[in-house]
């Protein structure tokens, strides 16, 4: 658990803290100068733990049952719920990943649709690679990853 004090920050204190902590960490170029800033401000655990976060609200976004993100994300199951509940009042991150969400699904459909006019076991088709394709695309859609 994080151990803050107990003493409250003023509001307009605060408000300064978070538009240098956006300074710091959102406007940043490319992945990189991203990663690096990251990995200098969070412990190891620490970004374990905001991954998974965002990855339990990406996958209940895309309707991944409970017990798969569970399983792929070794988190418990009153975890997820609890994302799932915060997820309802959320104004942040949930628009966010509703558009992610909306360019994957359009992707996932495109998919289908090349995969049903090259399926496995077609002669002229490469059957090792049309098997490959099918089987990642019903992962992903099990489990979202």
């Amino acid at each position: 658990m994080v151990r803050i004090s107990r003493f409250k920050l003023r509001e307009e204190v605060l408000e300064k803290l978070f538009d240098l902590f956006f300074e710091v960490v959102g406007k940043k170029g490319n992945r990189e100068e991203f990663r690096e800033v990251i990995v200098d401000l969070l412990s190891p655990v620490e970004r374990i733990m905001l991954a998974k976060r965002i990855a339990i609200i990406y996958l209940l976004l895309k309707e991944i049952d409970y017990y798969s993100i569970c399983k792929v994300l070794k988190v418990s199951p009153s975890t997820v719920a609890k994302f799932s509940l915060l997820m309802e009042k959320s104004q942040g991150v949930v628009p966010t990943f509703k558009k992610i969400v909306t360019k994957e699904k359009v992707g996932e459909f495109l998919e289908e649709v090349f995969n049903a006019l090259f399926p496995p076991g077609v002669p002229g088709i490469n059957w090792k690679a049309a098997w490959e394709r099918k089987i990642d695309l019903k992962r992903r859609k099990a489990f979202g990853i």
